[in-house]
């Protein structure tokens, strides 16, 4: 039973741009979410001679920390999908930063 007065509000859904760096190792991964998550609009950054692999995926959330979490969970399935035999899910994830899509992204998403 609600309380009167009493009206459960989600925080409104924002737009954003989450960059994850992983390791070469895991580039596979990447690949699944290029060929089966096209929705996130993946793109690939960075320089030629960097030792990881960049990638910037689009994610609608209500704060940065859920938009981290979604990513993650897209990492996550990637790692189910393509079997890679890396046994930790997050193994190969170097990192991840979110930010609002129209905020400048992060140096090293450029």
């Amino acid at each position: 039973m609600r309380r009167a007065g009493f009206e459960a509000r989600l925080p409104p859904m924002t737009d954003y741009r989450v960059g994850v760096t992983v390791s070469q190792k895991v580039e596979r991964r990447l690949t699944w979410i290029e060929a089966n998550r096209a929705d996130l609009r993946p793109t690939r950054v960075g320089r030629a001679d960097d030792d990881v692999v960049r990638v910037v995926i689009r994610i609608p959330a209500g704060t940065e920390a859920d938009a981290v979490e979604q990513a993650m969970a897209v990492f996550e399935k990637a790692a189910r999908m393509t079997a890679d035999g890396i046994l930790a899910s997050h193994v190969g994830v170097l990192g991840a930063k979110a930010w609002k899509a129209g905020d400048p992204a992060p140096d090293d998403y450029r």
